[in-house]
């Protein structure tokens, strides 16, 4: 199977999972790499083998470039040290351990086990995040989560790069090493940096969504292509890019324009990572091509514990030592169960395995040392350290009492009573000045008070809905039953012949803004 065909299996296998995904209420990630591990068993070498550049330069530029897009650089600035502990601190820390794991007990030499620890030490909790969002835990873990995923790639990364560049010329120096370290993350983030700059600057002065869409998408590897190419971290300059243009979107983008851009976003990210899941699955027939899995096996189980217990005793004592000695008033500490959260979501993914597959055939002349074992074993601690903690860490939120659903929903409904009563003292304002007449304000102020008493049940849990609230509800029932009306009058329109294409697509459009603000 080659070309077209193969994409759209890939597509078709990888909606089915994710739709069996939301039925078992298990995050798609885990269910796709389960997918595709069985679909590889079963279809064995013939099985998709992926490239490592398609996913170092077709899939990694956009989602590390959503991801940060939709990121607070507010949030990130308030976590800056937590993040900053993770995606530098633990990330060479447990580089390190696998390194000495895998030299110790797996015998592969030192250059090869502190390329496998390169490969691990970066995180991608896609999952866990997602988890942790609907399950409404603090929001602060979420936040530390996604700032360590976009830092810790391009650290990760950057001393894979420098590891590998050691093995193959056969020599490394510690002082270049750490020169060098800072050089290309400083680079990539300059060129990110520019990059973001340009693309805020060309879409402040068009108002087309549909160009918005293609300047942003663009972005993403505008910023991350030529770092890579000039040495550079592409990883640290998609971040960058993002961040300045996440920040900037008031200025960047219409109501209109915002609306779509986020559409296109959600939806190409869901389908990247869709495939990456399951690609990642797939991969092990070639992976396992050749080798004998008993011992390599062993070391692999051994690694994924050295994962999960350099994290865990990470979070319990490198955070708390910090907070003694420089304490941070701006912040409460963190407690033992947002501790353990974090350090159970230590989840690895796409770029990982990418890293792994990308690892050179030959070294100085001869064959990259201990390459099939590094890139199994790798594959192994990707898979565990995904679909264990995923398939866990639900329960273990709940367990501990994080999951705050109701809580989020009261917040949001205070938000928006909020929202409404600044609407409506201004409302009030402008018909006192006599600047609006009461016709045209009368109606405004029904929408709002009707908003408010919807809301009014979700703030209080004891409240019950007065004659008001049940008339309130009711308007917004027979507003969506009459938009239903609407559209049905539209279709016979169009079928008609009475009104354009364009005509409809623009009313449908007006119908679904109408339809989504009565829904939120």
């Amino acid at each position: 199977m080659r070309g077209i065909e193969l994409i759209v299996a890939l597509l078709l296998a990888s909606t089915v999972l994710a739709g069996l995904a939301r039925a078992i209420n298990v995050h798609y990630a885990i269910v796709l790499v389960l997918g595709g591990l069985i679909v590889g068993l079963v279809s064995g070498t013939s099985a998709p083998h992926v490239d490592p550049d398609v996913v170092l330069f077709v899939f990694l530029p956009p989602l590390i470039y959503a991801a940060s897009f939709s990121s607070s650089t507010q949030d990130l600035r308030a976590h800056a040290r937590a993040i900053g502990l993770l995606a530098v601190g633990l990330v060479l820390v447990t580089m390190g351990a696998v390194a000495v794991v895998a030299h110790v007990v797996a015998g592969i030499d030192w250059g090869p086990a502190l390329v496998l620890g390169a490969i691990l030490g970066a995180t991608d909790p896609v999952a866990a995040t997602s988890v942790l969002r609907r399950l409404g835990a603090p929001d602060r873990i979420s936040t530390i989560l996604e700032g360590e995923s976009l830092v810790n790639d391009g650290t990760g990364l950057t001393v894979y790069r420098l590891a590998v560049a050691a093995v193959v010329s056969g020599h490394f120096s510690l002082g270049a090493g750490i020169i060098r370290f800072i050089v290309v993350a400083a680079g990539g983030v300059a060129i990110g940096l520019v990059a973001g700059w340009l693309s805020v600057e060309v879409r402040r002065r068009i108002d087309e969504p549909q160009l918005e869409i293609s300047i942003s998408l663009l972005t993403a590897y505008l910023a991350y292509l030529p770092a890579d190419r000039l040495g550079e971290s592409g990883v640290l300059a998609a971040v960058a890019a993002g961040l300045y243009t996440g920040s900037r979107t008031d200025l960047i983008l219409s109501p209109t324009s915002r609306l779509r851009t986020l559409g296109f976003w959600e939806a190409l990210t869901f389908v990247l990572e869709s495939l990456l899941f399951l690609l990642i699955g797939l991969q092990l027939p070639h992976i396992t091509q050749g080798l004998s899995v008993g011992r390599p096996l062993e070391y692999a189980a051994v690694v994924v514990v050295t994962l999960i217990a350099v994290r865990m005793v990470w979070m319990f004592t490198v955070p708390r030592a910090v907070s003694l000695v420089a304490p941070n008033r701006g912040e409460p500490p963190q407690t033992p169960g947002e501790l353990l959260v974090l350090g159970w979501s230590g989840m690895r993914g796409g770029v990982s395995l990418a890293a792994a597959l990308a690892l050179p055939l030959t070294a100085a002349g001869h064959p990259f040392p201990d390459r099939a074992n590094i890139i199994f074993i790798a594959f192994v601690a990707i898979a565990a350290t995904l679909v264990i903690p995923g398939l866990t860490l639900s329960p273990l939120v709940r367990r501990l009492g994080l999951g705050q659903e109701e809580a989020l929903v009261r917040e949001a409904a205070r938000a928006r009573v909020s929202l409404a009563e600044a609407a409506l003292r201004r409302i009030d304002e402008l018909a006192d000045r006599e600047k609006v007449s009461e016709p045209v304000a009368e109606p405004l102020r029904l929408i709002y008070e009707q908003r408010i008493h919807r809301l009014e049940p979700e703030i209080d849990d004891d409240a019950t809905p007065g004659d008001e609230a049940v008339i309130a509800h009711r308007v917004v029932e027979l507003r969506h039953e009459l938009i239903g009306v609407e559209r049905d009058r539209l279709s016979q329109l169009r079928r008609r012949g009475e009104i354009s294409a364009e005509t409809v697509r623009r009313i449908e459009h007006e119908l679904d803004l109408e339809e989504s603000r009565l829904s939120g």
